[in-house]
């Protein structure tokens, strides 16, 4: 029983580390590093209502 959790727990992990590799090469073609490192309050929506009404999204 417990070998069988722990199977389990390394697939989960495998699976949540997949995931997350994924999910970095995406946000990384789709947004620019000066973006991404953007830390003003407010600047992220600003810049996103900006596209949005310029059409780009």
């Amino acid at each position: 029983m417990i070998a069988l959790f722990n199977i389990a727990a390394w697939g989960l992990s495998g699976l949540l580390t997949a995931w997350m590799l994924f999910d970095l090469i995406r946000v990384n073609k789709r947004y620019e590093e000066d973006y991404l490192l953007s830390s003003q309050e407010g600047e992220i929506v600003d810049t996103l209502v900006a596209e949005q009404a310029e059409g780009l999204l």
